[in-house]
């Protein structure tokens, strides 16, 4: 996997499972953790752009208020992808991909990270 990819949700269905990741990516992956960050998107907020060497997340953003449409867009700030996600889509990020998060919406996102390792 060289660059990241969005997974919508649909009504009545799971986030995503281990197996849908691990046919994204072509090297083996085992689940790690999960960790949440709802300090840093706040309306008109970002993450600044960084990238991990060390693993393959997958980010699951959640509006903490009410809103419609996108609510974070992804980039790597270098015109190589923009994927806009909506409450309870997924962004899945490989390792070595520099990313950045910015909310677009009027409350406070909060980000469901669920973190893979890379078998070695």
């Amino acid at each position: 996997m060289d660059k990241p990819a969005a997974i919508r949700k649909g009504e009545d269905e799971l986030l995503f499972d281990a197996e849908q990741i691990a046919a994204m990516e072509t090297e083996d992956i085992a689940f790690r953790d999960v960790a949440v960050n709802n300090a840093t998107l706040v309306p008109g907020g970002c993450l600044a752009l960084g990238v991990h060497d060390d693993k393959l997340e997958v980010v699951t953003p959640v509006a903490l208020g009410d809103t419609q449409g996108p609510i974070v867009r992804y980039t790597d700030d270098e015109g190589g992808y923009d994927i806009e996600l909506a409450s309870y889509d997924s962004i899945v990020i490989p390792r070595g991909v520099k990313h950045a998060a910015y909310n677009l919406c009027d409350c406070t996102v909060a980000l469901f990270i669920t973190n893979f390792s890379y078998k070695e």
